[in-house]
Formats: structure tokens, C-alpha cells, sequence
């Protein structure tokens, strides 16, 4: 079969291996999936890790220079400056990013995070039918779930108007869940048949079982920054119920504590003699993440702010262990609505700890969670499986 070469840019700031995130990853394997069909060409940020990154597989990867909003707030110390400097920061890095597809045909897809397609949508019209926003979580959308204190610095100014704009020029959108396609209809005004409903990509041979070490602790795992918004206050006060009636518990954080929350919580699990029990690794590589599922009896995933796909609750169910996650987003489609992983009310300390020992009480459930999480995530939202419907939808745009 003749390869087509149609162009297929992806621009994002964010970008593998410098970055880990959901993002970025997603990118990734997408751009991987895609090089046997398209032209491909990854166009992000510079970095050293970044500019050393290459693979013989028919991929561009174009790396521009741009200014961090890290290196510039540091030296702020007024919210209103920090939100002047990231929404020169964003306009800024808009503007490289539309240069750099000057020369860009066929398609092209942003994120949605800081309107990135701003400038290059508002100045080519004619190349708007070609052009796919892929929405992991719009910044209208999310700065609902954030608190007063976590919006300083970070309240983008005309970021709303600019990803409505965005989101109405693109020719196509697509989100990793039927929950965030109606939320961003109906936030956006947009019609619903312009958006595209593909589960964000997940190597499931990278995340898969392997035999636990026998271990009298029952460990829980958190994987994700240490702050509010993840739900980390409800996890710790669940933990600290738990241990008063079972002292073989162990709690692994795996992630970057950040935000008040996390003397909070040393707090409280100090005043409650805990706080050997509890172990925060910090920033954790990709490549050994496996390793931390593999050792932990079950997963949490408190979140109490929007997820449009959690990469926690899907790695978890990949590597068949029994998930407990909030009600929140497009979680539960990735659960499959708690056939395949328990669901709590975001913030309900009671039902995380009744759902937490009915686990720890119940091995076969557990396991049997375990087998059916990974069945379904396989199906769900790996390589495999969607490789051949982003094709499908890719190709559609351009017939």
C-alpha cells in the first residue's frame, strides 16, 4: 500500500521526554500511531533533554525557544502582576508557535491549554478547516474548581474569549470524554457534531500486572501532585480513619507536594503518630511508575478538581489493580461508569474509607476488580485499540 504523506503537525509547549504529563504523553503515542499514515511533526518548546530527543521513525520534531511563566513570576509578588506576566508569556509563546507554521500544510492540532492556536487561527482563515483542537481540560472550564488563593497568578486575562474563539474557528475538536465534549458545548456555545469523542492514548504493555512481593502491609497508592485540588486532605483524613482500626496500612504518594495542603496533612498525621507510615517518593520517572503500581494492593484517586481523563485511574486499571476514584469528569467513563473501578462522591471522607475497607476486608473483589479494570482499559484506550479510529478521523478531515 502507497504511504500517504499528508503534512500532520501537533503543537503543543508541552513534550515528551522533558515532559511527562497527560499532554504530552498523549502526544507522544499519538504521533507514533500516526507516522506509517502521515508526515509528522512534533512543534513545542526547547529544552536540552528535548533538542537530544530523536527517533528513526519519520517524525520532525521542531524545537522553538520560548520564555517560561516560572522564570518570570518568581521575581512577582502581586497576583495581578503574575497574571499580566502569564498572559504576556501565553501571547507570546502563541506568537512563535504561528510563525513556526508558516510553512505548515495539511493538518494541524493544538491543545487547548493557554489557547496556544490563537494567533495562527485569527491570521489563516483559510487554513482553519484543517486545523483540530484536541481539549484535555479548557481553562474556563477549570478555573471553576479552583479556590481564590490557587487562581493568583494563574487567571489568565481574556483566556476564556480567547479558547471560545479557539474553539469556534478550528475545524474540528475532539476530547477523551463524552462528559468534557458537553461541558465545552454548552461552556462554548459549539456545536455538538464539530466534536469528536477519542479516549486519550495509553500503552498498556508499559503499564501491565506483574507479581507483588508478599507484603504484610495493604499499601494504597496516590500518583499525582500532592495539593487541594487533587483531594489529597480527603485521602490523608480516610488514611488516618483507616489506621486507627488496621495498623498494617502504608500510604505511597507518588508526585510533587505543592500548596499549603501539604503541611496540612504532615499535621494531621503527625498529631495521629502516622507520619512513618506514610511515604511521598516525589517526582517519579515514567519508566519506573510500573514499579509503584506493582507494589501496591490498590489505587486512589481523590480528585476534587476536573479531569477530563485521569492518566492515574487508567494506569492503574492497565497494570489490574482495583481503582477507587471520585465521581468527578470523565472518570467514570474510564471506570466504565464503576464496572470496572469504585466511584465516591469527591470530598466524602466516609464513602473513600467504606470503599477503601471494603477492599482491604474482601481479597477476592479486589482481584476481581483487578482483572476486569484491566480487561476494560485494554479495550478502552490503548494503542491498539485506537490507533485505526484517530487514523479514521484524521483521514475524514481531509476527505
Amino acid at each position: 500500500m502507497k504511504k500517504d504523506t499528508t503534512n500532520f503537525a501537533i503543537v503543543s509547549r508541552w513534550s515528551f521526554p522533558q515532559s511527562t504529563g497527560g499532554v504530552a504523553m498523549h502526544n507522544h503515542f499519538l504521533l507514533n500511531a500516526l507516522e506509517k499514515k502521515f508526515k509528522c511533526n512534533s512543534i513545542s518548546a526547547e529544552s536540552e533533554i528535548n533538542s537530544g530527543f530523536s527517533k528513526n521513525n519519520g517524525i520532525r520534531y521542531s524545537r522553538i525557544p520560548m520564555i517560561g511563566y516560572g522564570a518570570i513570576s518568581q521575581f512577582l509578588k502581586f497576583s495581578i502582576l503574575k497574571n499580566a506576566a502569564r498572559s504576556f508569556v501565553d501571547q507570546k509563546i502563541s506568537k512563535l508557535l504561528a510563525k513556526s507554521l508558516n510553512n505548515e500544510s495539511g493538518l494541524i492540532e493544538f491543545m487547548d491549554i493557554h489557547s496556544e492556536g490563537y494567533l495562527f487561527l485569527k491570521g489563516n482563515p483559510e487554513k482553519r478547516k484543517n486545523v483540530v483542537i484536541r481539549s484535555h481540560t479548557p481553562f474556563g472550564l477549570l478555573k471553576q474548581y479552583f479556590n481564590k488563593t490557587e487562581l493568583k497568578g494563574v487567571d489568565t486575562w481574556f483566556a476564556f474569549e480567547r479558547e471560545k474563539k479557539c474553539f469556534n474557528w478550528a475545524g474540528s475538536i475532539t476530547t477523551p470524554s463524552k462528559d468534557l465534549k458537553k461541558r465545552i458545548c454548552d461552556m462554548y456555545s459549539i456545536d455538538y457534531d464539530k466534536v469528536q469523542v477519542i479516549p486519550n492514548l495509553l500503552d498498556t504493555n508499559h503499564f501491565s500486572p506483574k507479581d507483588m512481593e508478599d507484603n504484610q502491609d495493604f499499601t494504597i497508592l496516590h500518583v499525582g501532585r500532592f495539593e487541594r485540588g487533587k483531594g489529597v486532605e480527603t485521602l490523608i483524613k480516610s488514611f488516618i480513619s483507616l489506621s486507627k482500626k488496621f495498623n498494617n496500612l502504608k500510604l505511597i504518594n507518588v508526585g510533587t507536594p505543592r500548596g499549603p495542603s501539604f503541611n496540612k496533612c504532615m499535621d494531621l498525621l503527625k498529631k495521629n503518630n502516622l507520619d512513618q507510615k506514610v511515604i511521598f517518593t516525589g517526582f517519579v520517572d515514567y519508566l519506573d511508575l510500573p514499579e509503584f503500581y506493582a507494589k501496591s494492593d490498590i489505587v486512589v484517586v481523590p480528585s476534587e478538581i476536573y479531569e477530563s481523563f485521569s492518566y492515574t485511574v487508567a494506569q492503574g486499571m492497565a497494570c489490574g489493580k482495583a481503582v477507587i476514584a471520585s465521581e468527578i469528569g470523565g472518570i467514570p467513563e474510564t471506570t466504565n461508569y464503576g464496572n470496572a473501578g469504585l466511584l465516591f462522591e469527591p470530598g466524602n471522607v466516609d464513602q473513600l474509607t467504606g470503599k477503601i475497607e471494603m477492599l482491604y476486608a474482601n481479597t477476592d473483589i479486589r482481584e476481581e476488580f483487578g482483572r476486569k479494570a484491566r480487561n476494560y482499559i485494554v479495550d478502552y484506550c490503548s494503542i491498539e485499540s485506537l490507533k485505526a479510529k484517530y487514523i479514521e478521523f484524521y483521514q475524514s478531515i481531509l476527505n
